[in-house]
């Protein structure tokens, strides 16, 4: 079935036509500032995305052919750049078979293994950005930035990669996506460095294990906020507002609810995870340390899990066991069993106290 692409822009249009080799299939829109097209390509024999986006006509001086050049596995493979006009461009590049990492995340519950394996594969891909004779920092990690096909995370987009001054170590400040920016790119004196694109991985390890952040920007501010916003005239002069109640929140490190982490994420994974947020002073300074540190946890990770009708735990030490949601009973098997069995010994009246008792009972970290 032909695909109708009359509601693609002109500039998605041109790039269609410089890839007769090109069988769409879909499309959709990227839900930032382009489109993603999605399809076949004859001659590679692969299946490949085209991404179609739009920026300022100085905003993208990052050539793309210095990205094409890392070669790794955590880094998106680009089989082709160009720019259509002054404000677009696009890259081809491999499809993922489930699209950003945003949208995993909605559509799928992490193990804390997966969690932690995607992790390390996203500090793998900035190390290689960072290393020689790259010096670059990507500026924009977030989700809706990096791909995961098969259970891999790729690093994607980038517009925003800056090369290190290596004179100062640091590159101009990132105004893009202020909930995931570090509390050193607010300000005159705003700059990005290493330990930048560290925090925004830690932000987004906080999301893998388990922890939500609206993108609802009103949802982070004070009712107290939100009222003196109401009496603001003037759509520029109420960015600027909220944008200042979110560099507050940034800078005071109140953004994150390390509450919202399910009960089951280990205190030593919140300790690593809460460093690489940390002001600039008490971060991580290189992605080797974050990485470091994340790999003693490896063997340490209980494998719990989400599930639709309650927590559970996978494979420990030759047992499976499962608390329902609906009356927090605690249930058991032999791994490989099919049927759970009731465990009534538990006496805990909330989810808090069972894991306690389980912890005790079970050598849980």
């Amino acid at each position: 079935m032909a695909v109708n692409i009359s509601s693609l822009p002109k500039e998605a249009i041109i790039a269609l036509e410089q890839y007769p080799e090109f069988e769409i299939a879909h499309f959709n829109d990227s839900g930032a500032n382009g489109y993603v097209l999605l399809g076949r390509h004859s001659v590679l024999q692969k299946d490949v995305a085209i991404k179609i986006y739009f920026h300022d006509e100085n905003d993208v001086n990052q050539e793309p052919t210095i990205i094409s050049k890392i070669n790794h596995d955590h880094v998106l493979k680009v089989h082709d750049a160009r720019k259509v006009g002054k404000e677009c461009s696009y890259f081809l590049m491999p499809a993922a078979s489930d699209g950003d990492l945003s949208n995993f995340l909605n559509n799928y519950n992490l193990s804390l293994p997966l969690a932690h394996k995607l992790l390390c594969q996203l500090l793998s891909g900035t190390s290689a950005l960072h290393g020689e004779p790259n010096l670059l920092v990507h500026r924009d990690l977030k989700p809706e930035n990096l791909l995961v096909h098969d259970d891999n995370l790729v690093i994607a987009d980038f517009g925003s990669v800056r090369r290190i001054d290596e004179s100062t170590l640091k590159a101009p400040a990132s105004k893009h996506s202020i909930l995931y920016r570090p509390p050193e790119a607010f300000g005159s004196a705003a700059y990005f460095n290493f330990s930048s694109d560290i925090y925004q991985a830690g932000f987004i390890g906080f999301l893998l294990f388990g922890g939500k952040i609206s993108n609802e920007l009103l949802s982070h501010m004070t009712a107290k906020e939100v009222d003196k916003l109401s009496g603001i005239s003037g759509g520029y002069e109420q960015s600027i507002y909220i944008d200042s109640c979110l560099e507050k929140k940034i800078k005071s490190g109140k953004l994150i609810d390390w509450d919202d982490l399910p009960f089951f994420v280990p205190n030593s994974l919140k300790r690593v995870l809460r460093k690489a947020v940390s002001p600039t002073e008490k971060r991580y300074k290189m992605v080797s340390e974050f990485l470091a540190d994340l790999s003693k946890l490896r063997g340490q990770l209980p494998d719990w899990i989400v599930k639709d009708d309650g927590f559970r735990l996978r494979n420990w030490k030759g047992l499976d066991y499962h608390i329902r949601s609906e009356d927090l009973c605690v249930m058991k098997r032999k791994k490989g069993n099919k049927t759970f069995r009731v465990d009534n010994s538990y006496q805990g009246t909330n989810i808090n106290q069972i894991h306690a008792e389980m912890k005790e009972r079970l050598g849980l970290p």
